[in-house]
């Protein structure tokens, strides 16, 4: 996927729920895709966020974000993927378990548009709950509706809502979505659990899930979520 404004801005969002993170996990080495003027967009909204940077500061000649992680104030980020041609220091290929090495080691683990592109996403979505530690944040920036090609799956709220809040416990600490047009325009999405079909939205060209929440000090028990719209409100 890589960071573009609307990750940038979203990282730039949660980056004191962050702060007391060690050690964080990408999957997928990101590199930073603005151009020239969108780069200024991106600084300027930073400014507005009370983060003052420049150019210079959150980008590196190889194209990479670690500097831009720096800059916002994240600890230094880990890569996995499952080849190394990128830089990874972790190959695995998320259609299979996670390593048991890897399991509970991580205080941030970010899905940086990676987990569509899987095609046993379920098992993807499995992985990065066992990296992270109780008390850990799992973030997300995934294509969404009116993205039809880009990955093997369009994620949507149910995902968050249905697997990580409900399935697994997790505190949601933000479920939006933003179209690639208009970066600055965020639209929470309320859990569709017991909505009319599930809350359905009709969205006009690309957008992007983004997401963040908190995994329990103590897991409840796991079974497989149940789409929203096939589950009565409480």
């Amino acid at each position: 996927m890589g960071i573009s404004m609307i990750p940038g801005l979203f990282l730039a969002r949660h980056r004191a729920e962050i702060a007391p993170a060690r050690r964080a996990i990408i999957l997928g080495r990101q590199k930073i895709h603005m151009k020239p003027g969108r780069m200024d967009r991106f600084i300027a909204a930073l400014s507005d966020l009370g983060i003052q940077t420049t150019q210079e500061a959150i980008t590196q000649p190889d194209g990479f974000s670690e500097a831009l992680f720096t800059e916002l104030g994240y600890p230094p980020i880990e890569a996995m993927d499952f080849t190394d041609a990128e830089g990874a220091q972790h190959i695995h290929d998320l259609n299979t378990p996670c390593p048991p090495e890897l399991r509970g080691q991580f205080d941030l683990v970010i899905d940086g548009g990676t987990t569509e592109h899987i095609f046993h996403i379920g098992t993807a979505l499995d992985t990065c709950h066992a990296l992270l530690a109780p008390g850990g944040i799992f973030m997300s920036f995934v294509s969404c509706d009116g993205w039809f090609g880009h990955g093997f799956f369009q994620t949507g709220p149910d995902v968050p809502w249905r697997y990580w809040h409900h399935a697994r416990g997790y505190e949601m600490l933000e479920v939006s979505i933003v179209p690639r047009k208009s970066p600055l325009r965020i639209t929470p999405i309320p859990d569709p659990t017991g909505r009319p079909r599930g809350g359905e939205l009709a969205l006009s060209g690309p957008h992007l899930l983004v997401y963040a929440c908190r995994r329990p000090a103590s897991d409840p028990t796991f079974s497989a979520p149940i789409q929203g719209h096939y589950v009565k409100a409480p």
